[in-house]
Protein backbone atom coordinates (compact mmCIF):
# COMPACT_ATOMS: atom_id res chain seq x y z
CA UNK A 1 0.00 0.00 0.00
CA UNK A 2 1.26 3.09 -0.68
CA UNK A 3 -0.01 6.13 1.16
CA UNK A 4 -0.29 9.50 -0.78
CA UNK A 5 -0.98 13.15 0.58
CA UNK A 6 -2.71 15.72 -1.91
CA UNK A 7 -2.80 19.32 -0.70
CA UNK A 8 -2.93 22.80 -2.46
CA UNK A 9 -3.75 26.40 -1.81
CA UNK A 10 -7.67 27.14 -2.14
CA UNK A 11 -8.29 27.77 -6.33
CA UNK A 12 -4.93 25.48 -7.19
CA UNK A 13 -7.47 22.67 -8.35
CA UNK A 14 -6.53 20.11 -5.68
CA UNK A 15 -10.18 18.66 -6.05
CA UNK A 16 -9.55 18.02 -9.96
CA UNK A 17 -6.54 16.44 -9.32
CA UNK A 18 -8.65 14.10 -6.87
CA UNK A 19 -11.14 13.34 -8.64
CA UNK A 20 -8.58 12.43 -12.07
CA UNK A 21 -6.83 10.13 -9.53
CA UNK A 22 -9.77 8.43 -7.98
CA UNK A 23 -10.25 8.04 -11.96
CA UNK A 24 -7.35 5.80 -12.50
CA UNK A 25 -7.59 3.79 -9.63
CA UNK A 26 -6.71 5.39 -6.58
CA UNK A 27 -8.72 5.41 -3.15
CA UNK A 28 -9.22 8.76 -1.72
CA UNK A 29 -9.92 9.62 1.74
CA UNK A 30 -11.76 13.28 1.43
CA UNK A 31 -10.72 14.92 4.78
CA UNK A 32 -13.01 17.70 4.37
CA UNK A 33 -15.94 15.04 3.85
CA UNK A 34 -15.27 13.58 7.00
CA UNK A 35 -14.55 16.55 8.90
CA UNK A 36 -18.33 16.99 8.18
CA UNK A 37 -19.54 13.40 8.74
CA UNK A 38 -18.03 13.63 12.43
CA UNK A 39 -20.21 16.35 13.47
CA UNK A 40 -23.49 15.62 11.27
CA UNK A 41 -26.60 15.21 13.37
CA UNK A 42 -26.62 12.29 15.81
CA UNK A 43 -23.54 12.06 16.47
CA UNK A 44 -21.30 12.28 19.67
CA UNK A 45 -19.24 14.67 17.61
CA UNK A 46 -22.20 17.72 16.77
CA UNK A 47 -23.26 16.70 20.70
CA UNK A 48 -19.49 17.60 21.90
CA UNK A 49 -19.81 20.76 19.61
CA UNK A 50 -22.96 22.24 20.78
CA UNK A 51 -21.80 21.20 24.76
CA UNK A 52 -18.71 23.27 23.97
CA UNK A 53 -20.00 26.24 21.91
CA UNK A 54 -24.12 25.98 22.35
CA UNK A 55 -27.37 25.43 20.81
CA UNK A 56 -26.22 28.55 18.56
CA UNK A 57 -24.38 26.42 16.60
CA UNK A 58 -27.16 24.57 15.33
CA UNK A 59 -29.92 25.21 12.39
CA UNK A 60 -33.42 24.94 12.78
CA UNK A 61 -32.75 21.38 11.19
CA UNK A 62 -30.55 20.52 14.36
CA UNK A 63 -27.92 20.38 11.83
CA UNK A 64 -24.47 22.21 12.53
CA UNK A 65 -24.78 26.11 11.17
CA UNK A 66 -21.26 26.05 9.62
CA UNK A 67 -21.20 29.69 9.27
CA UNK A 68 -22.66 30.17 12.80
CA UNK A 69 -19.94 27.47 14.09
CA UNK A 70 -17.46 29.64 12.14
CA UNK A 71 -18.40 33.32 13.40
CA UNK A 72 -17.51 31.94 17.06
CA UNK A 73 -14.40 30.78 16.35
CA UNK A 74 -13.18 33.31 14.15
CA UNK A 75 -10.15 35.25 15.36
CA UNK A 76 -10.35 33.64 19.11
CA UNK A 77 -7.77 31.11 18.79
CA UNK A 78 -8.54 29.06 21.83
CA UNK A 79 -12.01 28.55 20.66
CA UNK A 80 -10.69 27.10 17.45
CA UNK A 81 -8.15 24.77 19.03
CA UNK A 82 -11.39 23.61 21.16
CA UNK A 83 -12.85 22.95 17.92
CA UNK A 84 -10.17 21.22 16.31
CA UNK A 85 -9.38 18.67 19.51
CA UNK A 86 -12.99 17.91 18.77
CA UNK A 87 -13.05 17.57 14.78
CA UNK A 88 -9.37 16.60 14.41
CA UNK A 89 -9.12 12.79 16.36
CA UNK A 90 -12.78 11.91 14.81
CA UNK A 91 -11.17 12.88 11.01
CA UNK A 92 -8.08 10.92 12.07
CA UNK A 93 -9.82 7.51 13.44
CA UNK A 94 -12.06 7.54 10.44
CA UNK A 95 -9.24 8.08 8.17
CA UNK A 96 -7.16 4.95 9.36
CA UNK A 97 -10.15 2.81 9.58
CA UNK A 98 -10.34 3.99 5.81
CA UNK A 99 -6.92 3.24 5.12
CA UNK A 100 -7.14 -0.20 7.08
CA UNK A 101 -9.70 -1.16 4.97
CA UNK A 102 -8.16 -0.50 1.50
CA UNK A 103 -6.56 -3.79 -0.33
CA UNK A 104 -2.82 -4.38 0.14
CA UNK A 105 -2.06 -2.94 -3.11
CA UNK A 106 -3.99 -0.02 -3.17
CA UNK A 107 -3.19 3.73 -3.64
CA UNK A 108 -4.68 5.64 -0.80
CA UNK A 109 -4.77 9.38 -1.66
CA UNK A 110 -5.16 11.23 1.61
CA UNK A 111 -7.20 14.98 0.78
CA UNK A 112 -5.73 16.77 3.57
CA UNK A 113 -6.57 20.79 2.75
CA UNK A 114 -4.12 21.60 5.91
CA UNK A 115 -1.55 19.02 5.40
CA UNK A 116 1.37 21.36 5.44
CA UNK A 117 -0.08 23.61 8.37
CA UNK A 118 -0.77 21.06 10.44
CA UNK A 119 2.34 19.25 9.94
CA UNK A 120 1.65 16.05 8.48
CA UNK A 121 3.70 15.65 5.34
CA UNK A 122 5.98 13.11 7.09
CA UNK A 123 3.19 10.82 7.65
CA UNK A 124 3.34 9.94 3.95
CA UNK A 125 5.07 7.92 1.33
CA UNK A 126 4.95 11.13 -1.37
CA UNK A 127 3.47 14.49 -1.07
CA UNK A 128 1.71 16.09 -4.25
CA UNK A 129 1.14 19.62 -4.08
CA UNK A 130 -1.37 21.17 -6.82
CA UNK A 131 -0.22 24.57 -7.22
CA UNK A 132 -0.91 28.37 -9.52
CA UNK A 133 -0.52 31.48 -9.87
CA UNK A 134 -2.52 33.39 -7.28
CA UNK A 135 -4.05 35.80 -10.11
CA UNK A 136 -5.39 32.69 -11.40
CA UNK A 137 -6.50 31.13 -7.72
CA UNK A 138 -8.53 34.37 -7.44
CA UNK A 139 -9.91 34.26 -11.36
CA UNK A 140 -11.56 30.72 -9.81
CA UNK A 141 -12.58 31.71 -7.07
CA UNK A 142 -14.53 34.78 -7.98
CA UNK A 143 -15.65 32.59 -11.17
CA UNK A 144 -16.74 28.91 -9.45
CA UNK A 145 -17.55 30.06 -6.11
CA UNK A 146 -18.81 33.60 -6.30
CA UNK A 147 -16.43 35.44 -3.62
CA UNK A 148 -14.83 38.90 -4.63
CA UNK A 149 -11.42 39.03 -5.28
CA UNK A 150 -10.67 40.65 -1.94
CA UNK A 151 -12.49 37.99 -0.55
CA UNK A 152 -10.30 35.26 -2.49
CA UNK A 153 -7.25 37.26 -1.58
CA UNK A 154 -7.95 37.04 2.17
CA UNK A 155 -8.70 33.03 2.06
CA UNK A 156 -5.59 32.69 -0.05
CA UNK A 157 -3.62 34.82 2.43
CA UNK A 158 -4.80 33.11 5.37
CA UNK A 159 -3.43 29.45 4.19
CA UNK A 160 -0.09 28.33 4.02
CA UNK A 161 2.46 30.41 1.92
CA UNK A 162 3.16 28.84 -1.32
CA UNK A 163 6.98 28.76 -0.63
CA UNK A 164 6.37 26.62 2.43
CA UNK A 165 3.68 24.07 0.83
CA UNK A 166 6.31 23.65 -2.04
CA UNK A 167 9.20 22.71 0.03
CA UNK A 168 7.18 19.87 1.23
CA UNK A 169 6.40 18.51 -2.35
CA UNK A 170 7.78 15.38 -3.94
CA UNK A 171 5.93 16.01 -6.57
CA UNK A 172 4.69 19.13 -7.57
CA UNK A 173 1.70 19.81 -10.01
CA UNK A 174 1.40 22.93 -11.72
CA UNK A 175 -2.47 23.86 -12.96
CA UNK A 176 -2.56 27.39 -14.78
CA UNK A 177 -3.68 25.94 -17.70
CA UNK A 178 -6.79 24.21 -18.65
CA UNK A 179 -8.59 20.52 -17.23
CA UNK A 180 -7.54 18.72 -20.39
CA UNK A 181 -3.54 19.56 -19.61
CA UNK A 182 -4.06 19.21 -16.12
CA UNK A 183 -5.36 15.79 -16.37
CA UNK A 184 -2.03 14.85 -18.81
CA UNK A 185 0.08 15.48 -15.92
CA UNK A 186 -1.90 13.74 -13.14
CA UNK A 187 -2.09 10.71 -15.37
CA UNK A 188 2.03 10.81 -16.32
CA UNK A 189 2.60 11.31 -12.18
CA UNK A 190 0.34 8.14 -11.92
CA UNK A 191 1.40 5.53 -14.41
CA UNK A 192 5.15 6.92 -14.35
CA UNK A 193 5.98 7.30 -10.32
CA UNK A 194 2.65 6.33 -8.24
CA UNK A 195 2.08 2.67 -9.89
CA UNK A 196 5.86 1.61 -9.97
CA UNK A 197 6.53 3.39 -6.00
CA UNK A 198 3.75 1.19 -4.78
CA UNK A 199 4.94 -1.63 -6.50
CA UNK A 200 7.90 -1.38 -5.29
CA UNK A 201 7.02 -1.08 -1.79
CA UNK A 202 4.77 -3.87 -1.83
CA UNK A 203 7.76 -6.15 -3.41
CA UNK A 204 10.42 -4.48 -1.22
CA UNK A 205 12.39 -3.14 -4.14
CA UNK A 206 15.00 0.26 -4.57
CA UNK A 207 14.41 1.88 -7.28
CA UNK A 208 17.46 3.18 -7.90
CA UNK A 209 20.28 0.79 -6.22
CA UNK A 210 22.98 2.65 -7.19
CA UNK A 211 22.01 6.44 -6.40
CA UNK A 212 22.75 8.85 -3.51
CA UNK A 213 20.75 11.25 -1.83
CA UNK A 214 20.43 14.73 -3.10
CA UNK A 215 20.78 17.76 -1.41
CA UNK A 216 17.31 18.97 -2.58
CA UNK A 217 15.36 16.01 -1.22
CA UNK A 218 17.44 15.55 1.55
CA UNK A 219 15.05 17.54 4.04
CA UNK A 220 12.10 15.97 2.90
CA UNK A 221 13.11 12.48 3.38
CA UNK A 222 15.00 13.40 7.01
CA UNK A 223 11.58 14.21 7.84
CA UNK A 224 10.32 10.70 6.95
CA UNK A 225 12.89 8.96 8.66
CA UNK A 226 12.42 10.85 11.80
CA UNK A 227 8.83 10.38 12.00
CA UNK A 228 9.32 6.82 10.82
CA UNK A 229 12.06 5.95 13.59
CA UNK A 230 11.30 8.13 16.00
CA UNK A 231 14.93 9.72 16.36
CA UNK A 232 16.48 13.56 15.47
CA UNK A 233 20.20 11.84 15.05
CA UNK A 234 19.56 11.95 10.83
CA UNK A 235 22.66 13.94 8.62
CA UNK A 236 23.53 13.80 5.38
CA UNK A 237 27.23 12.70 4.71
CA UNK A 238 28.16 12.24 0.88
CA UNK A 239 25.03 11.85 -0.79
CA UNK A 240 24.08 9.09 2.27
CA UNK A 241 21.41 9.92 4.97
CA UNK A 242 22.61 8.57 8.07
CA UNK A 243 20.61 7.42 10.86
CA UNK A 244 21.24 5.94 14.43
CA UNK A 245 18.20 4.14 15.31
CA UNK A 246 17.20 0.47 16.75
CA UNK A 247 14.26 0.63 14.16
CA UNK A 248 15.89 0.24 11.28
CA UNK A 249 13.61 -2.83 9.77
CA UNK A 250 10.78 0.06 10.30
CA UNK A 251 12.28 1.78 6.86
CA UNK A 252 11.19 -0.97 4.62
CA UNK A 253 7.68 0.10 5.06
CA UNK A 254 7.75 3.57 4.82
CA UNK A 255 9.36 3.30 1.13
CA UNK A 256 13.15 2.61 1.65
CA UNK A 257 13.64 -1.38 1.47
CA UNK A 258 16.70 -2.71 2.34
CA UNK A 259 19.64 -3.00 -0.42
CA UNK A 260 21.55 -5.84 -1.09
CA UNK A 261 25.03 -7.46 1.13
CA UNK A 262 23.67 -5.23 3.86
CA UNK A 263 24.92 -2.36 2.21
CA UNK A 264 21.97 0.38 3.92
CA UNK A 265 18.62 1.07 2.21
CA UNK A 266 17.31 2.95 -0.73
CA UNK A 267 14.26 4.74 -1.81
CA UNK A 268 11.53 2.65 -3.88
CA UNK A 269 10.39 5.93 -4.96
CA UNK A 270 11.09 5.85 -8.80
CA UNK A 271 11.19 10.19 -8.43
CA UNK A 272 13.24 10.56 -5.68
CA UNK A 273 16.14 8.63 -5.29
CA UNK A 274 18.02 7.94 -1.61
CA UNK A 275 20.55 5.90 -0.09
CA UNK A 276 20.75 5.87 3.81
CA UNK A 277 22.73 3.99 6.31
CA UNK A 278 21.44 2.97 9.71
CA UNK A 279 23.65 2.68 13.34
CA UNK A 280 22.09 1.13 16.49
CA UNK A 281 22.69 3.32 19.79
CA UNK A 282 25.45 1.39 20.32
CA UNK A 283 27.05 2.50 16.94
CA UNK A 284 26.66 -1.08 15.27
CA UNK A 285 25.57 -1.33 11.41
CA UNK A 286 21.71 -2.30 11.05
CA UNK A 287 20.86 -3.51 7.64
Amino acid sequence: MLLIGLTGGIGAGKSAVATRLAARGATVIDSDRLAREVVAPGTEGLAEVVAAFGDGVLGADGALDRPALGARVFGDDAARRRLEGIIHPRVRGRTAELVAAAAPDAIVVNDVPLLVEVGLAATFHLVIVVDAAEPTRVERLVRDRGMTPEQAYARIHAQAGDAERRAAADSLLRNDSDLADLHTRVDALWHERLVPYEENVRHQRVSCPEASTSPEDYPRIAARVRHVLGTDDVSLDGGVVRVVSDRAEALGAAGFPPLPEGRGYGSADPGRPARIAVTGPDRTAAG
